[in-house]
């Protein structure tokens, strides 16, 4: 956690730089105090969700161009959308929204994981092989 905190606070600064913007221009432009961007440029402060997001949409950068360079461009547009929801998002909108993203992120891992088991068995994939379906004709 450690590292990740130092590897965002770089990619930050480097994001910065190569938008030749000062910290005061970043903090205006992310309306965030000087002071705080400062810490979280130098590690000192950990990033909530909230200030990560105004700091990558006044950098027009997506979090992708910090923990993965090589990412297509409509991925790219598709986050900055999402951004651009975010930031008008209040910090419990947020919050649950990124619970209701993880949530069906983790079904549809469920799901593929079933279909990849089932295909492993020669099975049909069909919904007959899903087993909450099971349950309910079971019911």
């Amino acid at each position: 956690m450690i590292h990740q905190v130092y590897s965002i606070a770089e990619e930050i600064k480097r994001l910065r730089e190569e938008r030749d913007m000062t910290q005061e221009e970043l903090a205006e432009s992310a309306e965030i105090s000087l002071s705080h961007l400062s810490k979280v440029e130098s590690g000192s402060r950990m990033i909530g969700m909230k200030t990560y997001s105004k700091i990558l949409y006044a950098l027009n950068a997506v979090p992708i161009m910090i923990t993965e360079t090589e990412k297509s461009e409509i991925h790219s547009d598709l986050v900055l959308r999402l951004l651009s929801i975010l930031k008008e998002c209040s910090e419990v909108e947020v919050e649950f929204l990124l619970n209701t993203v993880e949530t069906i992120k983790n079904n549809m891992d469920i799901i593929r994981n079933h279909e990849k088991s089932s295909a492993g068995n020669h099975k049909r994939n069909t919904h007959h092989n899903y087993p909450a379906y099971e349950a309910r004709r079971t019911v």
